[in-house]
């Protein structure tokens, strides 16, 4: 066992640990207090679902049942973040936001990475698993949630958070 994940790492290009350091150095960031504009509070959360939701697609050639998973999953994303909402937002001028640091930008961002790994890793090693639907459905669905989470927590910040008035 041990073998095969020395073997599997040994054989993972370099620039995927560069990415995964600049992933956990991006979530370390979202850990701490920030302001930031009331645009970029919402764009990267927008751009991580579009670039899962993109990698479904193109993975599964757009099949229906990834497609539905993916969307599914996200709608369960933004229901459990609606029923256990982020707070703590503090508009600072009417452009600007004061952000809570969270973790949960940490868990998805390495949640996100560690199940495209896992993807990726799959595929070289059991390539006619392309061809599963529960394992397509699987990723599908965890890829949805996770981009779900970080999408939704930003929208109810943003929502949640009254803007003042220009002055």
């Amino acid at each position: 066992m041990l073998e095969s994940i020395a073997s599997i790492v040994s054989h993972t290009p370099a620039w995927v640990f560069v990415v995964f350091a600049v992933l956990i150095a991006i979530g370390v960031r979202q850990m701490q207090p920030r302001i930031v504009s009331r645009r970029r509070l919402i764009v990267l959360p927008l751009v991580v679902a579009a670039y899962s939701l993109y990698g479904v697609s193109m993975a599964s050639h757009g099949s229906p049942l990834a497609l539905t998973m993916w969307l599914v999953a996200v709608v369960v994303a933004f229901l459990v973040t609606y029923m256990s909402p982020p707070n703590g937002a503090v508009s600072e001028t009417a452009r600007t936001v004061r952000v809570p640091g969270s973790w949960v930008p940490m868990v998805v961002i390495v949640g996100l990475f560690a199940a495209r790994y896992a993807y990726n890793v799959m595929l070289a090693i059991r390539p006619e698993v392309s061809h599963s639907g529960s394992f397509t459905a699987l990723f599908s669905a965890l890829f949805g949630f996770l981009g779900g989470l970080l999408l939704s927590r930003s929208v109810l910040l943003h929502v949640r958070t009254p803007r003042l008035a220009a002055a």
